[in-house]
């Protein structure tokens, strides 16, 4: 069975629970411009299909000019329910804190309808930058269109993705796309429905990342943001090393304690910085959850005075303070946001007094395999400030390995 490298979400009826709403904005519209329809009615024609194919359907039976004062009165109510009524899909957050693959969102609804709904419900920033709607492909579901986009989108092959859906006509696009499919039943479609159409079914949330790891997820048993990072070792080697820690960190060199201070590198990758810090007298603690980089940095820094660990943000078990610097060098993107939170709070208790925070965050397309958020800085100056902490550096830089569609944002604080 291929591994799983990629899980990509339908959005209403599986992390937003609109379909309820959905429905009876449906059977009001089509009551008040001569379309009679029941709920059962609307579920069996419309759950999961795009606007152009609910259009298409309407001008059938009333006519083009139907269209339009369709679409708009459907918008207005369901505007106007999300607004009061909307909730997630009970146990979604749960299983979004388990989930360890990388996720996007693909979805019939327009990428409006999405910055509504998500964002009113806080799930926009988990998905920031990888959210796909029908309006960017010819055919919407159950055409395979929309799922084969986004999979080439991510950079993953469509038989390394599974599926979470909650229509019959989402569940048959995925199919079609050669995708892996999760029916979640625990909506409005039968579960019989989901079946036929060839998906797992399930009906509890709380069931996903059990689900994910059975049909073949290895990486669903691996450290939060780790992902894709074992296979890819030799090569990250490469690339780590290929630059040097003063390349890296020229801007913040001035505000490193004096040695011999006591420093955490959190995911410390092969041990560049690490190793350069001992070089410069720190007493360095290296905290990797990747075993297979913590050997070849092991290896590649042999004799090097440095603390190994296997300690993961958000907790970092087995690493205790307090550090009179903390460096997260391309850390903070692989964690959600629930998850930063965590972190934050986990590194001011390994923080000394007087003691120096450095973080620098990624920011551009999400490789191929990895699982990663976008971190606004407005979040991270918000945490340091309710913190106590003082800015002493703030700065961004293009990417050091040339890609010009990455940058990076470098912050410096200072615990007084």
């Amino acid at each position: 069975m291929t591994e799983i490298e990629l899980v990509v979400f339908d959005c209403d009826g599986v992390l937003v629970d609109t379909e309820p709403i959905a429905v009876r904005a449906h059977v009001v519209a089509g009551a008040e411009l001569g379309w009679p329809l029941t709920g059962e009615e609307v579920v069996e024609r419309f759950v999961g299909r795009s606007s152009a194919s609910i259009g298409e359907q309407v001008a059938e039976r009333l006519g083009a000019q139907a269209v339009v004062p369709w679409q708009c009165r459907f918008e207005e109510l369901h505007r106007e329910a999300v607004e009061t009524e909307l909730a997630v899909v009970p146990g979604i957050r749960d299983a979004l804190a388990e989930l360890r693959l990388p996720s996007c969102v693909a979805s019939s609804g327009s990428h409006e309808k999405m910055r509504h709904t998500l964002g009113r419900t806080g799930l926009y920033d988990w998905f920031d930058g990888r959210i796909f709607s029908a309006s960017e492909v010819p055919r919407g579901k159950p055409a395979p269109d929309l799922f084969l986009h986004a999979a080439r989108r991510m950079g993953v092959r469509a038989e390394a993705c599974v599926v979470v859906e909650d229509s019959k006509y989402g569940v048959r696009a995925a199919r079609a796309a050669g995708m892996r499919v999760l029916g979640y039943a625990g909506g409005l479609t039968p579960a019989d429905w989901l079946a036929a159409e060839g998906a797992q079914v399930f009906t509890d949330m709380g069931e996903l990342p059990v689900l994910l790891e059975e049909l073949g997820g290895a990486g669903q048993r691996a450290t939060a943001g780790t992902a894709g990072y074992a296979a890819a070792a030799g090569q990250l080697l490469e690339q780590y090393e290929g630059v040097s820690f003063e390349q890296v960190h020229q801007r913040v060199l001035p505000l490193l304690p004096p040695a011999p201070a006591r420093v955490l590198d959190l995911g410390a990758g092969t041990g560049r910085d690490a190793a350069a810090l001992a070089g410069r007298g720190y007493r360095v603690t290296a905290a990797e959850p990747v075993a297979e980089l913590r050997e070849l940095g092991r290896r590649r820094h042999a004799g090097v005075d440095i603390e190994w660990v296997a300690g993961a943000l958000p907790l970092l078990p087995g690493v205790s303070g307090p550090f009179d610097l903390v460096m997260g060098t391309a850390v903070w993107m692989h964690l959600s946001p629930a998850e930063r939170a965590g972190a934050f709070a986990r590194v001011l208790e390994l923080l000394a007094p007087g003691g120096t925070l450095l973080l620098t965050v990624r920011h551009g397309p999400v490789p191929a395999g990895r699982r990663m958020f976008e971190v606004p800085d407005a979040e991270l100056l918000g945490q340091a400030g309710a913190a106590g902490l003082r800015l002493v550096h703030r700065d961004e830089r293009g990417d050091l390995h040339g890609r010009s569609d990455v940058r990076w944002s470098e912050f410096g604080f200072v615990r007084d």
